[in-house]
């Protein structure tokens, strides 16, 4: 729910975060503009999420490529999914909601169940492809893998 905050000579301007990547190393971004901010929603993360993860899947930590990127939040009210928040990054041409499996978990308890119906739903958001840093099949297998370590 973030946004990207704009400027140029001409004046300022915001973009939706998950607007702005429109293409493979293609944003919504002006030749003359410059990213001055990212504004980020008023309410505190840590009070709307009960349940935070962020894993980053590289060679090695020292190096910034990475193979695959997991982050989530979810609010969790008697261990069912109230709201959740799904995304990855070098799954895709740009960073990716995984939107379809935040929807096989909303409202549902966390069990075998919903959490094999997320992995699933998984595979509908995602498109990886094979490069020098790994294989379409294994970064699909680990997206599903940090999914479900993250729900357990």
């Amino acid at each position: 729910d973030a946004s990207i905050e704009l400027i140029s000579t001409g004046g300022r301007r915001r973009v939706p975060y998950h607007s702005f990547h429109t293409a493979y190393k293609k944003m919504d971004l002006a030749p003359d503009e410059l990213i001055a901010g990212v504004v980020l929603p008023r309410a505190d993360v840590r009070s709307r999420f009960s349940k935070q993860a962020y894993r980053k899947v590289g060679t090695r930590r020292a190096q910034a490529i990475s193979k695959l990127c997991f982050a989530a939040g979810a609010l969790l009210d008697d261990d069912r999914v109230r709201e959740i928040r799904i995304a990855l990054g070098s799954v895709a041409p740009t960073v990716v909601r995984a939107r379809h499996a935040e929807e096989a978990l909303r409202g549902r308890p966390l069990d075998a169940a919903a959490i094999a119906g997320a992995r699933a739903a998984l595979g509908r958001d995602i498109a990886p492809i094979d490069d020098l840093r790994s294989t379409a099949d294994y970064r699909l297998r680990v997206a599903g893998n940090l999914l479900e370590e993250f729900l357990s």
